[in-house]
């Protein structure tokens, strides 16, 4: 008896083997999403390209919603626009993602504080950053000349959370990649800083300003970043609290340092920070001064709005007081939700940007 082909194929689902065909093709997330397409506002280095460098990035669940129970198979960085050629060339990354166990504000400085239980190595070896024509935005496409692309070796299945995306990059002799920027968004937050009185001591020029901070970190939720130089392995105390009106002589105090001034009351010191003036490393800064730092995690709430203390640091060595910086905390939380923890590999910390992060993207099925 004849057939046709109805009888032959009486009920095969074409439309359902079409759709489970198409859910195995690889599907692409960016991070964050407004950025898709169009060029973000600002831009940062790549691990690897031309120095040694460790980039932890925690994106938080709210830019990966559509990514739960997926397996993560790539990821991506895009270049930014510029009307400039980037030439190519080849660095070595390491990429372990894992479940970090707090949200990017409540970042770590260190390494080790951001790493999930679930940490899994999903790359190891060589990528190649492609040589890049100049592309001026305002969109800027995810193409294979315009991407620096991270294949996975084993795919990582998100289950919700912050994603730590740590990746340790070492360039390649003879083939480093001196300028090639990826695109980032940049949060244009920060608070303020004025100088109170003057310093004193070997350092700082006339008016002995031997003191700072870095604006752009007084922020709810960021590490602030205060800083000082002072004699080569000498040790400086970095002392925060409430202002005083008037200048406070360190005579007064029972130190034999003639001309120099407390400009924090001392009854109101909040807390100290011995700090070590470490030296240059490059041949041409030797002869320069030794530099100490201080970071104080600023909480990411509302009740520190506008919070204005005082920093003022005390060189042990001579001694000698710096001029003092008073500080106030900006009145706006992050919103970006991802956070960028960025410093060398060797070092158990790194500096922290609640502000800035790179535009991801993620291959996935």
């Amino acid at each position: 008896m004849p057939t046709t082909r109805s009888s032959l194929f009486p009920l095969f689902p074409f439309p359902l083997l079409a759709a489970a065909l198409c859910a195995q093709q690889p599907q692409h997330l960016v991070a964050p999403a407004a950025y898709a397409n169009q060029d973000a506002i600002s831009y940062g280095w790549i691990a690897g390209a031309s120095q040694d460098l460790r980039q932890q990035t925690l994106v938080g669940a709210s830019h990966l919603q559509a990514l739960l129970g997926r397996e993560l198979l790539a990821l991506e960085l895009r270049r930014t626009a510029a009307n400039e050629v980037y030439q190519g060339g080849t660095a070595n990354l390491t990429v372990v993602l894992s479940t970090a166990p707090h949200g990017p504000l409540q970042c770590d400085s260190a390494w080790l504080g951001n790493v999930g239980p679930d940490a899994l190595q999903v790359h190891s070896g060589a990528v190649v950053f492609p040589t890049s024509p100049a592309t001026t935005g305002p969109n800027v496409g995810w193409t294979p000349q315009n991407v620096l692309r991270i294949p996975f070796t084993v795919p990582f299945v998100y289950r919700g959370g912050t994603l730590c995306i740590d990746v340790v990059g070492q360039p390649i002799a003879g083939q480093n990649v001196n300028w090639w920027m990826a695109d980032g968004e940049f949060e244009d937050l920060m608070g303020s800083a004025v100088e109170v009185g003057s310093g004193c001591g070997l350092y700082g020029g006339p008016q002995h300003r031997w003191s700072y901070v870095a604006e752009r970190t007084l922020l709810p939720g960021a590490h602030a970043r205060f800083w000082a130089h002072g004699p080569q392995n000498g040790f400086g105390m970095a002392v925060f609290g409430a202002p005083s009106p008037t200048p406070i002589p360190l005579t007064a105090l029972g130190l034999n340092a003639p001309g120099c001034d407390m400009h924090l009351q001392p009854g109101l010191v909040l807390s100290t920070l011995v700090a070590r003036f470490v030296p240059e490393v490059h041949p041409l800064l030797l002869s320069r001064p030794g530099c100490a730092e201080a970071r104080l995690r600023i909480p990411a709430s509302p009740w520190v709005f506008g919070l204005t203390l005082a920093t003022q640091w005390l060189d042990l060595s001579q001694p000698a007081t710096s001029n003092t910086i008073e500080w106030t905390v900006g009145s706006q939380i992050p919103s970006l939700d991802m956070t960028l923890v960025e410093g060398h590999p060797g070092d158990p910390r790194g500096e922290v940007s609640v502000h800035f992060a790179h535009v991801w993207r993620f291959e996935y099925r």
